[in-house]
């Protein structure tokens, strides 16, 4: 009898603890996914297109995550300029940035901004999400970064302290430009005297006369207040800049392959928003900059459009051959097949 008492309770012993450990595996739950803040750096203020098209991503992100990813801005270069930003994404120490400088990854890029290649932004979103594009992000990728999507920087004017109608009064004419071969290479056709630097130091370099203008979209030269430094608004539209979205490439392996596509899906759909908003925006910057007392000039655009055709011969493009003429037949293509 002392026996089957025995048995008995060892029995009972093994399904409680079978109950108890079957209990506990039932109610342990998977481990709760990381939350992934991606650091954003950029130059220009808050307010910016950028920072409001990279919202409308990060609200997409947050959507379709559950709030697992979100975007944290830095703005007004709080992490530095853009060359040192770049430096931080190919050191992994960003997530990411936006710039027009992707020539400081391959100078190729600066092919896409040469002058008088576009004629509306339908052409220009086809040729930012276009194969020939994916072809350039294998360069900037070897370089420890990677391009995830594009915006506008947008048609760019000269703005000056007098009016300027056509290429010759541009002849020994001081201008800051960034640090583009397409910009150089096109104020040097045009007979210019073109000063790279950094945006961050152009109010100072037009109120200390270091320049004596400067090109730039209508917005930045709203947010960046040059209306107190400059008088014309000279309507060249000679160039149409492309913003490029980096990424580190050491940080995006860090990624899952689903985090991946819905980072790209997002972003994306931020920058035809902003695209979208900078077009229907760009006469309302007009407006206040004309109430901010600037003077809009008419140009002759076909005659800007001749002398900057000298560009295309520059030595920066013979350099780049044969690549050169591959890449402009390939934009060219993609704009002739856009109507």
């Amino acid at each position: 009898m002392k026996r089957i008492s025995i048995l008995l309770c060892a029995a009972v012993l093994v399904l409680v603890q079978t109950f108890v450990f079957a209990g506990g595996t039932k109610e342990s739950a998977p481990p709760k996914a990381e939350k992934i803040v991606i650091k954003l750096g950029h130059g220009h203020t808050a307010t910016h297109s950028y920072q409001l098209g990279m919202t409308e991503a990060k609200k997409y992100l947050e959507e379709k995550s559950g709030g697992r990813i979100t975007i944290q801005f830095f703005p007004s270069n709080q992490l530095g300029d853009e060359r040192h930003m770049q430096e931080a994404l190919s050191a992994g120490t960003l997530e990411m940035t936006i710039t027009g400088l992707a020539n400081l990854f391959d100078p190729a890029f600066a092919l896409f901004d040469f002058p008088f290649q576009y004629d509306n932004r339908k052409q220009i979103k086809n040729v930012m999400y276009s194969p020939l594009m994916e072809e350039m992000n294998e360069n900037v990728i070897k370089k420890g970064a990677r391009i995830v999507g594009l915006m506008e920087v947008g048609f760019r004017m000269v703005t000056s302290k007098k009016p300027i109608r056509k290429p010759e009064d541009l002849k020994g004419f001081k201008i800051r430009t960034p640090e583009s071969p397409a910009q150089i290479e096109t104020f040097k056709a045009l007979g210019a005297l073109p000063t790279p630097m950094p945006f961050g130091e152009l109010y100072a370099a037009l109120q200390q006369g270091v320049v004596d203008g400067q090109e730039n979209p209508l917005e930045n030269i709203y947010n960046g207040k040059l209306f107190e430094v400059q008088k014309y608004v000279n309507q060249t539209r000679h160039i149409y800049n492309f913003a490029y979205i980096f990424y580190s490439e050491s940080l995006w392996k860090k990624l899952t392959p689903e985090d991946q596509k819905l980072l790209k899906e997002a972003v994306k759909f931020g920058s035809f928003w902003q695209i979208d908003w900078a077009e229907q925006n760009e006469s309302k910057y007009a407006s206040m900059l004309k109430e901010k007392g600037m003077e809009f000039i008419d140009v002759d655009r076909d005659a800007f459009r001749k002398a900057a055709m000298a560009a295309y011969e520059s030595k920066f493009v013979k350099d780049l051959e044969p690549r050169a003429s591959k890449i402009l037949s390939g934009i060219r293509r993609i704009v002739q097949e856009t109507k």
